[in-house]
């Protein structure tokens, strides 16, 4: 009897520290609200086929918890245990090419001290002021972000399609789907026989 009661709560104190340690494991995940986080998740990655936003690498590997978006989740797992380390968020031209760096990665000679600082430094400062729950300065460091993205990572974007091309395209796609319905009306083999 003895035996199955010290069994009993070597049992029960397990439990506990499992409910206990996966609770304090849930806690102390960064999350940050929902409108910072899908702000963040503007952010661009490179992930080796080419830039393109944090939303897209969220949704397209997550999914929403009960209260927690897909951004607030992809996000918390980039700040959590200095996983952005590993990540290609600066880019740094180099005449006309425009290669991703992560703040793990050796960097060349041409990227200046200032530069090299910003890289080094940006998350961890981040990540204070998430931590802090500071969202006025976590906004101004993710937009200083997304600046830095534009003004080094090179401009591939065409520019955007003018009301006049918009009008074409909408003209051309009318006169496609009149001709179409036309040969599906003609060649109809109930209007066929009448």
């Amino acid at each position: 009897m003895i035996k199955e009661n010290s069994l009993f709560r070597y049992y029960l104190v397990l439990a506990l520290l499992l409910m206990v340690g996966s609770a304090s494991v849930y806690a102390s995940r960064l999350i940050m609200p929902r409108q910072q986080a899908e702000h963040f998740c503007q952010l661009l990655l490179d992930d080796g086929t080419g830039a393109s936003p944090l939303y897209y690498h969220a949704r397209r590997m997550m999914q929403p918890e009960d209260t927690l978006s897909v951004e607030q989740l992809f996000t918390s797992f980039i700040l959590q245990d200095d996983n952005w380390q590993g990540m290609r968020f600066f880019p740094h031209q180099d005449g006309d090419n425009v290669v991703w760096y992560s703040a793990a990665d050796k960097l060349p000679a041409t990227i200046n001290a200032e530069h090299r600082k910003y890289i080094l430094e940006v998350f961890p400062r981040l990540i204070a002021q998430v931590e802090a729950g500071d969202w006025t300065t976590v906004d101004a460091y993710i937009d200083k972000m997304l600046q830095y993205q534009c003004q080094f990572g090179g401009s591939k974007a065409t520019s955007p399609v003018s009301s006049a091309q918009l009008a074409i395209i909408a003209a051309i796609f009318l006169v496609i789907m009149l001709v179409s319905r036309f040969f599906v009306l003609s060649l109809h083999p109930k209007r066929r026989q009448l």
